[in-house]
């Protein structure tokens, strides 16, 4: 009986130890696997966050060093027309203007423009020439002792290199526009040395640091799964067996890291490739050996500010999926991708330019619409189209041509798709950054847009307009109008005033071609300004239908006396 109690202690004592060791081995097995999953995620971080850095210095380089080769090739174009060198000056800096204050970038990208000064820096080194987020301070001075938010020195940083070597990446902090919020920027430079400009593209890394939480969270179960049955066979089986699972979990790691890999090159709103991903496989179709034919195609989503304007920035991006999933259907099989802002890329394979222009002409002049918060949106497409080999030799250029056209067929209005002619090189760019605001100062005259029905809401009033009515600003203007066209007219006048205008529009509707869409009117009366003079004006009218707002009146107003005075 002791006999029996003594071995029955003994095995209790081993099982004790045994259940000690287990429960130490395991200890360690979870310590040591823990510590290798944080050093594997971290790493695999490291890797990717390498991987999206030295894309986008690429993409940034590529840009920036684009930008100089257009200005090379613009001035080689203008002096062969006989232009001197200040005029051809004066042109590029118009173009480049226009680029840099339209194009639309993701990641919060954009390009500046610098003019040096002085080389050797201090107060004054530099003028700011052209900045898209900060329009009001082009033309001041810039100083090298301007620091960031971590007390670095930029501007010092960006002229020493210049002086240096031309051109290279530097960092700073700033606090991003209408918040408080500090974020790290990376920068291109490269100095244009002839008109001593150092044309600049930053870039914010915040989308990288959020892409590494992101693939931390996305790995971390596959990680934490895998590394669970290395423990659990550890303490069963032989270290052979450990190894087998081992080579698993690498083999789950390293196919993790290839889809990881894949989603740089994707678009997260649309899901189609971006830039990135559409120019890698389209550098792949231009150097294969067999060099088959295709067509490229860049798409763009006609009047897109005004949907984000309209109806909110949530149904913009409602309308760039629209349009992607609409391309995607339109275009089976072919390469699809978001090049950027509401441009789109479609390549067509391996059938001939001719039966391509018929499926793009197709696809793209069709109406588009789709429902967002309970509102019918509608939409139009535009389009440029170019071959290649036929008419490009090599990636770089079919996508110039592409562009070219597409400039071209907005040049034309909305809603139209053009395939590259090489005359579309040439055209000029100007325009395109000359906007309705400008266009309305430089009136002789006072503009007004109205809704026609309804509480006849104001929709737009020149600067003329405002001042006719004695006011200090548009602010004070609409609320002394009640925003609306019956608080211009004097309140004395204002019935006889709409009867002469619906009088004379249903006259006009009921003489004219049945296909017109525009009717005019012309009427006189009095208004009061805000400070109680009663001036005599000339209304000159013209009622249109707008998709977005109905039917709306543009009106020309004018001062009688004024007039009278250049008679």
């Amino acid at each position: 009986m002791k006999k029996n109690s003594y071995h029955s202690g003994k095995s209790n004592f081993a099982l004790r130890i045994n259940l000690i060791m287990f429960m130490l081995v395991a200890v360690e097995l979870i310590v040591i696997f823990t510590v290798s999953t944080r050093l594997l995620l971290s790493k695999n971080s490291e890797v990717i966050s390498n991987i999206m850095l030295a894309s986008d210095e690429k993409v940034l380089k590529n840009s920036v060093d684009n930008i100089i080769r257009d200005i090379e090739n613009t001035k080689e174009l203008l002096k062969k027309e006989g232009k001197s060198d200040s005029e051809i000056k004066n042109v590029i800096r118009k173009q480049l203007y226009a680029k840099v204050h339209l194009n639309e970038y993701e990641n919060g990208r954009y390009i500046w423009v610098n003019e040096i000064i002085d080389y050797n820096g201090g107060d004054g080194y530099a003028i700011r020439l052209m900045h898209p987020n900060l329009p009001d301070t082009e033309g001041e001075k810039l100083s090298t002792n301007t620091t960031d938010e971590h007390g670095n020195k930029p501007y010092q940083e960006e002229l020493d290199l210049v002086n240096r070597s031309g051109s290279g990446f530097y960092r700073y902090f700033f606090k991003e526009l209408h918040s408080d919020k500090v974020t790290e920027k990376m920068t291109y430079c490269r100095l244009y040395r002839e008109y001593n400009w150092v044309i600049c593209e930053g870039e914010n890394l915040s989308s990288i640091r959020e892409y590494e939480t992101i693939q931390r969270r996305y790995l971390l179960p596959y990680v934490f799964r895998t590394n669970l049955i290395m423990m659990i066979a550890a303490l069963i089986v032989t270290m052979i067996t450990v190894g087998l699972f081992s080579r698993k979990y690498n083999s789950i790691l390293v196919e993790k890291n290839r889809e990881l890999g894949m989603l740089v090159y994707r678009d997260h709103l649309t899901g189609l490739y971006n830039r990135g991903g559409l120019i890698a496989h389209l550098d792949d179709y231009c150097s294969s050996y067999d060099r088959n034919e295709m067509t490229g195609v860049f798409i763009d989503l006609d009047d897109f500010k005004l949907i984000n304007d309209l109806y909110g920035h949530a149904a913009g991006d409602a309308a760039l999926r629209d349009l992607a999933e609409y391309l995607v259907f339109a275009f089976p099989g072919c390469l699809i991708g978001r090049t950027g802002g509401d441009e789109f890329c479609v390549i067509i394979r391996n059938k001939s330019p001719e039966d391509c222009a018929k499926i793009i002409l197709d696809a793209l002049t069709e109406d588009r619409k789709f429902e967002f918060d309970g509102k019918m949106i509608r939409y139009t497409i535009s389009g440029g189209y170019a071959d290649f080999p036929s008419q490009a030799s090599d990636r770089e250029t079919l996508m110039k041509q592409m562009d070219s056209a597409l400039y071209a067929a907005k040049t034309t209005g909305k809603h139209t798709v053009l395939h590259f002619k090489s005359d579309m090189m040439n055209i000029s760019r100007d325009y395109m950054g000359f906007n309705v605001r400008s266009m309305v100062t430089g009136l002789p005259g006072a503009v007004l847009i109205y809704q026609a029905e309804g509480d006849e809401r104001i929709l737009f009033a020149n600067d003329d307009l405002v001042r006719l009515f004695e006011c200090k600003n548009h602010r004070e203007f609409l609320e002394y109008t009640h925003s609306s066209f019956r608080h211009i007219v004097h309140p004395d006048d204002y019935i006889e005033v709409e009867q002469s205008i619906r009088d004379q529009i249903l006259h006009e509707k009921n003489s004219s071609d049945p296909l017109k869409s525009t009717f005019d009117d012309y009427v006189e009366y009095r208004i009061l300004t805000k400070n109680g003079n009663v001036r005599n004006v000339i209304d000159i009218g013209r009622m249109v239908h707008d998709e977005h707002f109905g039917d709306i009146f543009y009106v020309f107003i004018q001062d009688k006396e004024k007039l009278k005075k250049h008679e």
